[in-house]
């Protein structure tokens, strides 16, 4: 369910945030093409999808970045249910693991040499974070959005549990969300003036999500 709110600040005088209609853009499409193509190169263990996936990620420009986070509530990570496959949305391990998959194949190999060597476009680049959240927990990050620009959030998860996205302005309301039952979360919103918002990740599964959130 993805859901953008129209909500009041507390004087009342400005809307807060309003529903983008843009928020399944292609850059999105892209991304998520390119997350489907890693989850199914890992379960099927060959190298060919995972190469392709970076070869969007590095067509859109994705930019890593560090993004500090509180975490409420669910288990410790020694306390979350083992799994049996890791997904993994980071370039270097998706190359790393694509090696291992190819399994000596010279064609495949020179692929990913190609892969690793290629530059990045040109073009402004989508901001990304890895992260993993526990079981029951709950992922706190604060995000700020300049005034009268659009913001999409869209989170891709490892594919093993449920997560659900909120996101908060500053004067604590609830502006947009998408908690249906998969993992993958998308919501867009428009600010009319810069401020600090909490983005909520929760996990509602009992194991471990290793996840990426995309800023758009």
């Amino acid at each position: 369910m993805l859901v953008s709110l129209s909500v009041f600040a507390q004087e009342q005088e400005q809307v807060s945030a309003k529903a983008d209609s843009k928020a399944t853009s292609e850059t999105v499409d892209m991304l998520s093409m390119a997350n489907q193509l890693v989850k199914y190169g890992y379960q099927t263990k060959t190298a060919l999808p995972l190469i392709q996936a970076v070869q969007i990620y590095k067509k859109l420009n994705v930019k890593e970045e560090a993004r500090e986070k509180t975490t409420e509530g669910g288990t410790t990570a020694s306390e979350s249910l083992t799994k049996n496959q890791v997904v993994s949305f980071d370039e270097a391990k998706i190359l790393s693991d694509a090696t291992k998959f190819a399994a000596g194949n010279k064609n495949l190999l020179s692929l990913i040499d190609d892969a690793k060597k290629s530059t990045r476009s040109p073009v402004q680049g989508t901001i990304v974070h890895h992260d993993c959240v526990n079981s029951g927990s709950t992922d706190v990050y604060r995000l700020t959005c300049r005034g009268g620009e659009s913001t999409t959030i869209y989170v891709e998860g490892d594919g093993d549990t449920d997560l659900d996205l909120y996101v908060y302005d500053t004067n604590g309301n609830l502006i947009a969300y998408d908690n249906d039952g998969t993992d993958r979360c998308l919501v867009s919103f428009v600010v009319y003036r810069t401020q600090t918002f909490v983005v909520r990740i929760k996990n509602r599964g009992r194991v471990y999500n290793c996840y990426t959130v995309y800023a758009v």
